[in-house]
């Protein structure tokens, strides 16, 4: 069973929540994209995971611990390519090999800070420093991550590095006496590359280099010519000489190469648990430094299938909220299988309060910390929306159309332990049909296993026995004498923002929605005559 679609993911904004745990390693991340929640069954599990990222807050608090995991991390490649190249048998390139020798010192560096720092690791996060590997790819012990075919893997390579540096000193040394010839019998200078640049208005010493038998012509310009020291027979030999050994010297370091691209497949273990356990670390570090920006909580796990939230806050809004220098309201809620019905007024935050529950419970399912002051969980197999406008032009869908599809694929989720998340039920069709769905729906939600919060603008559907009844506080404890004195001093939407009140309260089944929605029309200054009419067509009803 999918635990949540993309419907319900974009409607809870789930992906938001994702999108603020940094990772920084490419382990990190490819952890963090699959990241899969706990469902029912997996209670002491997901009670390990958050146990887990309950030890590494400490750390997260300690910028010293924290800039040094950082600076280690921030060093880290992905190498799972080169690793599985070699365990395939393709000789690995120097770059290659650089970057597995350093990384293979990353390791090293992160198991000393761990240490260092008494960082507890579990099992499947583990980091083990393969010693043996580093030592062949620093032979010399230099603790330096740069990578060289070091000599010492190899006595013909030795000696072949050693006749080549003969030759070139050899080279080096006929071409300096050459050149200290030249100086001596035509009073010119030579570049260090062997060339010299004469003037072309220096007829008398072109005439002389016209024959010499030590220089010859490189290039020229409409102003100068280049000349070259002429290579000898010998130094032609000794240079041809230097190409072979070249050649040697190549076929010899592909031998080194392919030795440590070898030692490399036979280590592919080691090196893959190390990049696994690097990226459940980087993860653990970005989930609990998320934890502790939103001043989150650990949910308390129990096996009753119950959803209680304490003062929880819904970390997008709240973040939009901080923008304007406006607070967020927190949200108490308990729910338990069966039906809960939240009532008020638009703007009044039903839907803030729907999408909260269900993000907060999602978070839970995730591993991650909460933000509320406390949350207690019984597991779910899945969380199921229908929030916002559900209108389908792919499938020629009305809104109300869109809306009934959802909530029929939740319906058929509802003999199975879920959260139903329904915002505005039957709000795409006329009143009277709108209720009478609305009311059958509920009376049948209500014995199932699924936990389902709707929101709803209909009178009487939560009078039914078992149906918890929700309501916004909203403006309810308003002095509406005061308010209307601040009506001209205040922008009227801030004004309704500081007068609202979002909590939830449980009421009595057969209480009526509340009327906060004149209200507000006052507030937005609708015509008093039609508000009058309207509060008479209230009291007829």
């Amino acid at each position: 069973m999918v635990f949540m679609d993309n419907e319900t993911k974009e409607s809870l904004d789930f992906q938001y929540i994702l999108n603020m745990i940094s990772t920084i390693t490419p382990y990190g991340m490819m952890y963090k994209e699959k990241m899969k929640p706990f469902v029912l069954g997996q209670e002491e599990a997901l009670i390990e995971e958050l146990n887990k990222l309950e030890c590494y807050i400490p750390y997260v608090k300690d910028k010293d611990v924290r800039r040094a995991f950082n600076n280690i991390f921030g060093h880290i490649k992905d190498l799972r390519n080169s690793v599985k190249r070699a365990m395939e048998g393709s000789i690995l390139t120097e770059i290659e090999l650089f970057e597995i020798k350093n990384f293979l010192f990353l390791i090293r560096n992160l198991n000393k800070l761990m240490k260092d720092n008494e960082i507890p690791t579990w099992k499947d996060m583990e980091i083990e420093p393969i010693e043996k590997l580093e030592s062949l790819l620093d032979p010399e012990s230099t603790g330096i991550s740069t990578f060289y075919i070091y000599d010492c893997y190899s006595e013909q390579l030795k000696a072949i590095r050693e006749s080549k540096r003969e030759t070139d000193k050899e080279i080096k040394l006929e071409k300096k006496t050459i050149k200290e010839k030249i100086k001596e019998e035509l009073k010119i200078d030579l570049r260090p590359d062997g060339t010299v640049v004469i003037p072309k208005d220096n007829q008398p010493l072109l005439e002389k280099i016209e024959n010499y038998p030590h220089l010859t012509y490189v290039s020229e310009t409409y102003m100068n010519i280049k000349f070259t020291i002429k290579p000898t027979e010998n130094i032609t030999l000794l240079e041809r000489k230097l190409l072979l050994l070249k050649d040697q010297e190549e076929r010899e370091e592909l031998k080194v190469r392919e030795m440590l691209s070898k030692e490399i497949g036979k280590r592919r273990k080691s090196l893959f648990k190390n990049m696994a356990s690097i990226g459940k670390i980087d993860l653990i570090l970005g989930k609990a430094k998320y934890g502790l920006d939103i001043e989150g909580v650990k949910p308390n796990i129990v096996k009753d299938h119950v959803i209680s939230i304490e003062e929880g806050r819904h970390p997008k809004v709240e973040a939009f909220l901080k923008e304007k220098d406006l607070k967020f309201t927190p949200i108490s809620i308990e729910l338990k299988e069966g039906v809960a019905c939240i009532t008020g007024a638009n703007m009044g935050g039903k839907t803030i309060s729907l999408k909260l529950v269900g993000l907060l419970t999602a978070m839970a399912h995730y591993g991650l910390f909460i933000p509320a002051k406390g949350m207690t969980l019984g597991l779910s197999e899945y969380i199921k929306c229908s929030i916002g406008d559900m209108q389908s032009t792919d499938n020629g869908l009305s809104t109300f159309g869109g809306e009934i599809k959802i909530v029929q694929e939740a319906i058929e989720k509802s003999t199975a332990k879920g959260l139903v998340l329904i915002d505005e039920l039957a709000r795409g069709t006329n009143p009277d049909e709108g209720y009478a769905i609305s009311k059958a729906i509920v009376s049948y939600l209500k014995d199932k296993e699924a936990i389902t919060l709707l929101t709803t603008h209909y009178d009487n559907v939560a009078n039914l026995d078992k149906v918890v009844h929700l309501q916004v506080v909203g403006l309810s404890k308003v002095d509406f004498a005061d308010l209307v004195n601040n009506m001209e001093h205040e922008n009227k939407m801030d004004l309704i923002n500081r007068y609202m009140d979002y909590r939830l309260r449980v009421v009595k089944k057969d209480r009526n929605v509340p009327r906060d929605a004149l209200n507000i029309a006052r507030i937005m200054g609708l015509d008093k005559e039609i508000l009058d009419t309207a509060e008479k067509i209230l009291k007829e009803k």
